[in-house]
């Protein structure tokens, strides 16, 4: 057998990397964060707490990689041109894409729920808060609105950021019942097909 290239021992690290924070998050999501040691993350993950402290320094830096995550989560889907312009279509894109990812990622989302209660937390998701509201991608849905002759641009766009927090929490506490697809069309038809 030869030696592992460079190429996989990055790949091997990248899927151990990921793993840990799949542990966490999901550790995170049943039992909130401050009853969550490194060491049942480490378990959960397959792997040695002291081996766990060579990809994470503490919980700390590994709660802050699951929210830079979802960050960058949420640039994902949205401008995929990339010319600074939100036309329909990528707007309705990026809707359809953000519902997607929820029904995808719930255990994401409770988490994410349950960090906006914890205390300790709090610091951590008004960095997160700030850091959407001052974002390219927030100031191009309030050009999207005054470019599409809404009343308000300004406040329809926390209208708009307002009605997808509504989705996503509704469907993680309800996710049987609640008639995500539809809303998602209603959403579409509101900002995408206005009659």
């Amino acid at each position: 057998m030869s030696p592992r290239t460079k190429e996989q021992y990055t790949k091997i690290r990248e899927d151990r990397k990921e793993g840990i924070l799949n542990a966490a998050l999901e550790l995170f999501a049943r039992q909130g964060v401050s009853h969550v040691t490194m060491q049942e993350i480490a378990l959960q993950a397959g792997i040695s707490k002291g081996l766990i402290y060579n990809y994470f320094n503490s919980k700390e830096e590994l709660l802050n990689e699951l929210i830079k995550s979802f960050i960058d989560h949420l640039y994902e889907y949205f401008d995929p041109d990339g010319d600074g312009i939100l036309s329909t279509e990528e707007m309705e894109y990026f809707i359809e894409q953000q519902v997607e990812n929820l029904k995808n990622n719930i255990d994401y989302y409770k988490f994410l729920y349950m960090l906006l209660m914890q205390p300790s937390a709090q610091e951590m998701m008004e960095k997160l808060q700030l850091e959407v509201l001052t974002s390219k991608m927030w100031k191009m849905i309030g050009t999207y609105f005054l470019r599409h002759n809404f009343t308000d641009p300004e406040n329809e766009t926390w209208i708009f950021h307002t009605i997808l927090d509504g989705i996503a929490m509704n469907y993680v506490f309800n996710p049987d019942k609640y008639p995500i697809d539809k809303i998602k069309e209603l959403v579409i038809q509101k900002y995408c097909k206005p009659v």
